[in-house]
This record gives C-alpha cells, sequence and structure tokens, in this order.
C-alpha cells in the first residue's frame, strides 16, 4: 500500500509562518497554527527539492500541558503563554538550521515511513545530478545529440533534438514535398557518416523519432515577414567588408576541413566504363575529388556577403562553379613540380614539358598513367595553360583565392534573384585584386590583366572535364544539390 507523499516545507515558509504566527497568537491564540503553517510550498524546480523539512511541534503538543493547543488557555496567565511560545518557536528554529547544515555537510537518504531516519547519504555532486535525467532531458548534464544521426544537436527543432544538418534536410523535404525511394530493404542505417546514403531512411527515420511536418509549414509562414529591402541592406554592409586578406583567410581555412562527411558525387560504380584494372586508382582519386568538393562549399561560406544570398542562388554558384575552383586549384598546387633551366649563358629560363600534376596533398598523378587512361590531352593542357603560367607569375595562394572567388560570383548563371548582388560582389573582388598588384607588385603592370586571361581557358578545361566525367560514367547520380543545400546548414 502507498504512503502518501509527505508535504514540503521550505525555510521561507517558516519564517513567513513565524511571522503570521506572532500577530495572530494574541488575537486567536493557538488555533492559527496549523492553517498558516503546514501549506504546501512545492519546490520550484528538481534541482531545488530538498528533503522533507517536517516541523518539530512536539514542544506545542498536548505533553506540555496547559499550553497545549486543545487546552484552555485563560486569560490569567498571558506572560508565561507568551514565553513557552517563544521557547517553542526558539526551539523549532533551531531544529530547521540543524537540519539545513546537516544536508549541506551530507545529503542523506529519504527518511522511511512513520518518520524514519535516513540512511547514509551520498554527497549531491552534478555528476548524481545527471545521472537522475536522460541524456537529452534539458536538466542533464550531458550534451544533446541528434536523435536521426547521432552528431551533435544544435537545438530543438519541429519537437525533435537535432543537428543542423537533419534539420535542413527534413525542411528541404517537407517544404519541397519531395519523394525517396530506397535501393535496399528499407532499413539502411542512418548514422553521423552514412546518413547521406539512403535519403528515404532518413526521412523516415527522422518521422519516427517525432519531427512534425505542421513545424516547417509554421515557420515558412513566419519567415515570409522579412523584406527584400532588408536583404539589400545586408548586402551592401558586405560588400564594404570584402578584403583580399578575408579572401586569404577563407582559402586557408577550409584546406583545413577533413571532408570525411563528404558525399560520393564522383565515384567508381558499377555502370563506370573503367577498366578493372584502373578502378583502385580511380576509386581513390575519386574519394580525393569529392573530399576537394566539401572544402570548396566551406571556402564559399567563409567568403565576405555569400551566406546574405538567396539560398538557391547559393547552390547554383556552387553547382556551376566547383570544377572550374577544383581545376584552379589542380593547376596552382601542380606548379611545385614543374621544372625549370637556365640556358647556358644564363640568360633565360625556359619550362620543361610537365611530367606530374599535383591533385591533391601528396597525391600526384604521372603523365604516363594519364595518358593510358586517355586524358594525357586534358593532363598537358591542365599544366601548360594554368600550370605553367601561374608558375611565370608566381601566382600566391591569396591570389589563388581572389581567382577562385571571382570564379564563384558568376552573375551570368541564369535564373540567379539576386543577379545585381553578385555583380557587385564580383566587381569589388577585381577592385580588391587590382589594388592588391599595383601595391604588391608595382613593376608588373600587366599582372593583373595576366591573372584575370586565365579564366577563359580555365572555362574551356572545365567544360572539357565535365564531358569526360559524364562519357565513362563517373558522376553519381546522386543529386549535388542536396549535398549543396546540407553543408551550406550545418555551423562551421
Amino acid at each position: 500500500m502507498l504512503k502518501k507523499e509527505k508535504p514540503m516545507l521550505s525555510v521561507a515558509a517558516i519564517i513567513q509562518a513565524q511571522g503570521r504566527w506572532d500577530r495572530t497568537l494574541p488575537l486567536a491564540g493557538l488555533a492559527g497554527f496549523d492553517a498558516a503553517l503546514v501549506g504546501h510550498m512545492g519546490p520550484l524546480s528538481p534541482q531545488d527539492m530538498k528533503p522533507d523539512l517536517k516541523p518539530d511541534i512536539s514542544l506545542l503538543n498536548g505533553s506540555v500541558g496547559p499550553f497545549s493547543p486543545g487546552n484552555n488557555c485563560g486569560p490569567a496567565s498571558p506572560g508565561t503563554f507568551n514565553q513557552q511560545v517563544a521557547a517553542a518557536l526558539q526551539q523549532q528554529q533551531q531544529n530547521v538550521n540543524n537540519s539545513l547544515n546537516s544536508q549541506q555537510q551530507n545529503s542523506g537518504g529519504g527518511g522511511g515511513g512513520g518518520g524514519g531516519g535516513g540512511g547514509g547519504g551520498t554527497p549531491t555532486t552534478p555528476t548524481n545530478m545527471s545521472q537522475q535525467y536522460p541524456p537529452n532531458h534539458p536538466l542533464s548534464g550531458s550534451k544533446h545529440l541528434c536523435s536521426i544521426c547521432g552528431d551533435r544537436a544544435s537545438g530543438k527543432h519541429y519537437g525533435v533534438y537535432s543537428c543542423e544538418g537533419c534539420k535542413g534536410f527534413f525542411k528541404r523535404t517537407v517544404r519541397k514535398d519531395l519523394s525517396y525511394a530506397c535501393r535496399e530493404d528499407k532499413n539502411c542505417t542512418i548514422d553521423k557518416r552514412q546518413r547521406n546514403r539512403c535519403q528515404y531512411c532518413r526521412y523516415q527515420k527522422c518521422l519516427a523519432c517525432g519531427m512534425k511536418r505542421e513545424a516547417v509549414q509554421e515557420e515558412r509562414q513566419r519567415s515570409s515577414k522579412f523584406s527584400i529591402k532588408s536583404e539589400e541592406i545586408n548586402s551592401t554592409s558586405s560588400v564594404r567588408d570584402v578584403t583580399i586578406e578575408r579572401i586569404h583567410e577563407a582559402e586557408q581555412l577550409s584546406e583545413q576541413k577533413s571532408g570525411d562527411n563528404a558525399i560520393p558525387y564522383l565515384r567508381v560504380g558499377s555502370n563506370s566504363m573503367i577498366p578493372p584494372e584502373y578502378k583502385g586508382a580511380v576509386s581513390h582519386l575519386c574519394q580525393m575529388v569529392n573530399k576537394q568538393i566539401y572544402q570548396l562549399i566551406d571556402f564559399a561560406r567563409r567568403l565576405p556577403h555569400f551566406t546574405n544570398l538567396h539560398r538557391d542562388d547559393q547552390v547554383m554558384l556552387l553547382r556551376c562553379g566547383w570544377n572550374e575552383m577544383l581545376i584552379a586549384a589542380v593547376a596552382w598546387r601542380s606548379m611545385e613540380y614543374i621544372e625549370t633551366e637556365r640556358s647556358p649563358d644564363g640568360s633565360r629560363i625556359s619550362i620543361r614539358q610537365p611530367q606530374l600534376m599535383c591533385l591533391g596533398p601528396n597525391f600526384t598523378l604521372h603523365r604516363n598513367s594519364a595518358q593510358q587512361a586517355g586524358v594525357d590531352t586534358l593532363f598537358d593542357r591542365i599544366l601548360c595553360e594554368l600550370g605553367i603560367k601561374m608558375k611565370r607569375l608566381d601566382v600566391t595562394r591569396a591570389e589563388l583565392g581572389v581567382l577562385k572567388a571571382i570564379i564563384l560570383f558568376n552573375p551570368d548563371i541564369r535564373g540567379l534573384k539576386c543577379q545585381k548582388e553578385i555583380d557587385g560582389m564580383r566587381e569589388k573582388i577585381y577592385a580588391c585584386l587590382d589594388e592588391h598588384c599595383k601595391q604588391q607588385h608595382p613593376s608588373e603592370d600587366g599582372r593583373f590583366a595576366q591573372l584575370l586571361l586565365r579564366l577563359p581557358a580555365l572555362r574551356s578545361i572545365s567544360l572539357k572535364c565535365l564531358d569526360h566525367l559524364n562519357f565513362i560514367r563517373l558522376l553519381s547520380d546522386k543529386h549535388l544539390d542536396n549535398f549543396i543545400i546540407e553543408m551550406l546548414d550545418m555551423p562551421m
């Protein structure tokens, strides 16, 4: 048989009751004690809960004799009565203080039925307190984890603790009313590393964990109140912040990204037209390219003004520019592998035919391998039209970052919503590069033009590369846009 829960009594309630007692006793005697003192004062929060502090009223019970509430205390002895009441209150306050001191030193176990004393307690530490709650409880000391993939949660989104990636995925699915299909048995593993593998199972897990579709629709209605005018004000202030130092910083920080969560955009599938003996090497190459696409998206997010653009424009700029930015980086890395030689009299420096291309950190491709794979023409064009030219100009990493930013902010892409802002951004980057060339290379009048002249060749080579990737079927059927959007939603 369950016992009734004891009433809780805070120190503040006891002090207030003592004041009331002093006011009511001269008028009504002890009859006002139980009404003023034993009211239930619940704790403010679970962390404030203390063991029951039951008032010790034994001194006021019938054992006291003529001063108990049940007996009549005639008016013949008011002085003795007041002295006994004051002594009782003093003893009561002393009992409360002793109880509080005992709690601070050692949090004792709860007393058993019938006023049984508490057992030896365990000190109340933050660790013990956090163990009373589940991991995702707001009062637990542990970090919140995403209910869908197990990554670190950024908060509660659409009713469930989730990361920015799963939040963005669910929002896109609901807003665009997307439908997915599972290629396996509709039971794919969804975790931090494999959440991009199957969109169907990921969406089903979002629903199973409690994400609400109606919460996305309500959020969309609230966000519609922001006007285009405020976006233009933000974009104007951002353009003023464009400097070559910030672009250089974005280039350096993005290079440090590991790319562990990179999408398999390029991959050697069952229908790839790759000879069996080359599939291992080409697969490794695809993994490296996928990692660099991941880094390029991070680079774009760090550029001034980019994240203020409309989300659809961000996706279009990255989708149309990733291949050119990637080839520019490959040509720049290959500069250190391009050999030079001096004429016998030392008056002229010539450059030998390049034999090595640096596709990534500590990853080079020899021309013989490129010839066997049938891409020797692309190999020569990248190194001769880009790599050698960069070598002669001694292009710095900061200048490479500026060229990539110019490629990214392309106002000529059809369907852009913020075309005017993107065009203004590119003009600002042009001005930054021109000023940089004049300050750092005052003796080279044509350096600014020489750098920009690499862009048409870069566009031509990138189109040939895409044609070749499509021909040998290396491009994954996984849609790149979804990965770009998910990357844009992730915290930096």
